[in-house]
């Protein structure tokens, strides 16, 4: 099946019919498609801008439409503008694996960057390898408990049963027995996950690696998963070895939080929000760079809140920064992220008014001197300097507002950019922790 990619918020034209299954386009049909996985999934995927225009909105991953398979990507641009797609998916992928917690999975950057497949067949690869080091070591094997009608006592006898289903049957005994196997939860989702991906996967290459794996899992049952199901898998200190397999698992089945697993065999999409996507990736980036200094990094904190009830006291409007940097127990500073491109030419820089108001209900519910605004660095804007402008509110304890930006250009430096960004925004980083 043929892959296309399109970048978010970047204009499509909308035809009768493509004139090839890579043109540069959507089909009216393909249109449908997406508005009717849009109605399925409670999400904006395509923007109509006319009746012959569209643009993909902030959602990116991959949709299997009834011709080809679709790729969104995010707007990630070189110095000069120019689209390198390879680069692209690498830096999406790499995203997806640091917001996930997925650190072992590192996919080698000159590897990637001479193929053309699609990110989802890139992540099946990386799969493949975590899982295939794992069963080199062999499946894990548990006990779970069988019941059935047996030739002669095995386990436990159950009379009651007996009586209802064997009581004309002599030959026949109901027991309870344990059996000790490798069809377990575990095993059975590494198991579906192997087999969708099959369905899905675009690249030669990527199918053998899966047709490979499916040996070891022969006694494993095939089994139809809910969400609720794949979330009640659990590792304990035996299989705490397949962690990583477990979690890319998770990832391609429902996109993990955003559970956008959709459709039946013949139809797939797996989407993810960038204003989530960007925001999970800074923070666990920041939290990681900072591990072996003196601050922590708290992630969605919900300690505080707006206001309090004059008479109960009753707190209520609960504060949910994205990033909060704390310093023997005390808030530094509050780092928020925004999906969205400023605009330097504007005096105001595109800001939302909105956004400042956000933030300094943050200076003030934590009382923090500084807060920190996070966008993300448009080549159309100049040169990278991460600091963009700094502001202060005026009245009350007159905090700062650091304006910053971060390029997505190299994934690797993003850890160093967001320490000097809290560097410059007054958070000593290194100074000892004052009694």
């Amino acid at each position: 099946m043929s892959l296309v990619s399109f970048r978010e918020y970047e204009r499509i034209p909308v035809v009768e019919a493509l004139s090839s299954a890579t043109a540069w386009a959507f089909s009216v049909a393909e249109i449908n498609q997406l508005d009717g996985l849009a109605a399925r999934l409670r999400i904006p995927v395509i923007e109509h801008l006319s009746r012959t225009w569209v643009r993909p909105a902030q959602y990116v991953g991959t949709v299997r439409l009834a011709a080809r398979t679709v790729e969104f990507l995010p707007k990630i641009e070189h110095m000069q503008g120019v689209s390198d797609l390879p680069a692209v998916r690498h830096n999406l992928l790499r995203m997806l694996l640091v917001a996930y917690d997925l650190y072992g999975a590192t996919p080698g950057q000159a590897a990637l960057a001479k193929n053309n497949d699609g990110w989802l067949d890139l992540l099946m690869r990386l799969f493949c390898r975590a899982l295939a080091d794992q069963l080199r070591r062999g499946l894990i094997r548990r006990y779970r408990e069988e019941c059935d009608d047996l030739p002669t006592v095995r386990g436990r006898l159950q009379i009651e049963e007996q009586l209802r289903r064997n009581l004309v049957h002599r030959e026949r005994t109901a027991c309870a027995f344990d059996e000790f196997d490798e069809d377990h939860a575990l095993n059975q989702l590494l198991r579906v996950a192997i087999v969708r991906m099959l369905r899905l996967a675009s690249n030669n290459t990527t199918q053998q690696a899966l047709r490979e794996l499916l040996p070891a899992f022969k006694g494993v049952s095939d089994i139809a998963p809910t969400p609720e199901w794949l979330a009640r898998v659990r590792l304990d200190r035996i299989s705490e070895r397949f962690g990583l397999c477990l979690g890319m698992a998770r990832l391609f089945l429902q996109g993990a939080t955003t559970g956008l697993y959709a459709g039946d065999e013949n139809s797939f999409a797996l989407l993810f929000d960038m204003n989530d996507l960007f925001e999970r990736f800074v923070a666990r980036t920041l939290r990681r760079e900072l591990r072996h200094s003196a601050c922590e990094v708290s992630i969605q904190d919900c300690r505080h809140h707006l206001v309090r009830e004059l008479k109960s006291s009753q707190r209520m409007f609960r504060l949910r920064p994205d990033i909060v940097v704390r310093k023997g127990g005390l808030p530094l500073c509050v780092v928020d992220t925004k999906w969205k491109r400023l605009s330097p030419e504007e005096r105001k820089l595109g800001i939302a008014q909105g956004d400042l108001y956000q933030m300094l209900a943050y200076a003030e519910g934590y009382g923090c001197a500084s807060v920190l605004l996070i966008y993300p660095w448009d080549p159309a804007g100049g040169a990278h300097r991460c600091l963009r402008k700094q502001l202060v509110f005026e009245g009350g304890k007159q905090s700062t507002v650091t304006i910053g930006e971060l390029s997505l250009q190299d994934i690797s430096t993003v850890g160093e950019r967001m320490a000097g960004l809290l560097e410059e925004a007054g958070v000593k980083l290194n100074e000892a922790v004052c009694a």
